[in-house]
């Protein structure tokens, strides 16, 4: 418990001068994300260890340099990726037709999210508090639903601990709690019925993001992605939802801007 709080403490010291302050230090945030948060993905292959040495520092490079270029660019870039994936297994047998469809995944994946990340926080930085708020806020009423009212299963093959009952109270507290924080601090830049939308989808989509990965630690025989933050596992065990939600409003932002 004492390294758990300890390394929450060191995350926390890390993100929020981050958030707060922008600039290279927001840029570094990302980075290290791509970089750790793709290592404990690419993690999921069953025969990374056997990899040619510069095939993981290639993929990483892949998505800093489709966010580095201008934007209309990005497209034609990633397609490019693909084909680069693709072609791999072509050249070498110790990496995988699986393996490139593991690292396209993530190079979509992980720019997306970047990129995702990167437009709320120049739209309006309070949009990431809110995010923030909203995703830990229903995972946290998530779990107290269910340690106190949880008693049919919500998903056994995926996470046995998880309950109908826990999944219901995390959604109906995180709707509630995003939509009022929202209400006080976001009213200048976010409508109320942007608000209420995007409060009840992210405290689903969370949810979601929360099982998603989930199932990929069970199909890979895994219980944390690694164990790069003691007592919290990887980088990705404690984004999951994060990353979804990001996705999911960057989303909602665009369709509204229609």
């Amino acid at each position: 418990m004492k390294t758990r709080f300890v390394t929450a403490l060191l995350i926390m010291a890390f993100i929020i001068p981050a958030l707060l302050c922008g600039g290279w230090l927001l840029k570094a945030l990302i980075a290290f994300i791509i970089i750790f948060g793709g290592s404990d993905f690419l993690s999921l292959s069953e025969t990374r260890q056997k990899w040619p040495v510069f095939i993981k520092p290639a993929l990483i490079a892949c998505v800093f340099v489709i966010l580095l270029i201008p934007e209309a660019l990005s497209l034609p870039m990633i397609g490019g990726c693909i084909l680069l994936c693709l072609s791999a297994p072509v050249f070498t047998e110790h990496f995988t037709v699986k393996d490139s469809f593991l690292g396209i995944t993530y190079i979509v994946f992980f720019y997306m999210t970047a990129i995702s990340f990167l437009h709320i926080y120049e739209a309006d930085p309070l949009y990431i508090w809110y995010i923030i708020f909203a995703t830990y806020l229903c995972d946290t009423a998530a779990y107290f639903s269910g340690y106190f009212f949880g008693k049919h299963k919500l998903n056994p093959r995926i996470s046995p601990k998880k309950t109908v009952e826990g999944s219901i109270g995390g959604w109906i507290f995180g709707t509630i709690g995003s939509f009022l924080f929202g209400y006080y601090f976001l009213q200048a830049s976010m409508s109320l019925p942007m608000l209420a939308v995007s409060s009840a989808f992210l405290s689903v989509v969370g949810q979601i993001g929360d099982l998603a990965f989930s199932a990929m630690k069970r199909a890979s025989h895994i219980k944390d992605f690694s164990n790069f933050l003691p007592g919290h596992g990887g980088v990705l065990d404690r984004l999951d939802s994060l990353i979804f939600n990001f996705i999911c409003f960057n989303m909602i932002m665009a369709v509204i801007a229609l």
